[in-house]
């Protein structure tokens, strides 16, 4: 997608610049971010939403969106509403809601989830079992 933008000072001048709409231009100020030079060996719990670009060891819950970026590689358990996957995970994960294995994603272990979206080029090695109703 590209934009037009005039100068404030200069009505005749255009400048014109692309912007990716699938990368957000900022990242909200509720959200969690985990650098890719991050190599965190912890319990991590978040209220907001957390994106992973680096790598994580332990176990991860997360009440909004859990999001492993392109970089990211994460061996733990994984409890969250929405869980995005880009990078490469190794654990269990439990959605609320549900689960996106993208194309460039990598997922060895279980999923229970209520959806679950795998997209042509992931891969996904374990069991997937819908989330049971109470």
């Amino acid at each position: 997608m590209a934009f037009k933008t005039r100068k404030r000072d200069d009505r005749s001048s255009e400048e014109t610049f692309a912007f990716d709409s699938r990368i957000p231009p900022e990242l909200p100020a509720e959200d969690s971010f985990i650098g890719k030079t991050m190599n965190i060996k912890a319990d991590i719990t978040s209220d907001g939403d957390v994106i992973i670009e680096g790598k994580v060891s332990g176990n991860i819950n997360v009440a909004g969106t859990l999001t492993i970026g392109r970089n990211g590689n994460v061996t733990a358990d994984i409890n969250a509403a929405i869980i995005r996957i880009y990078g490469m995970v190794k654990g269990n994960i439990f959605a609320s809601d549900k689960v996106e294995l993208l194309s460039l994603g990598r997922h060895t272990g279980n999923i229970q989830s209520e959806k679950l979206v795998v997209e042509e080029g992931a891969i996904l090695n374990g069991f997937v079992n819908k989330e049971e109703k109470k």
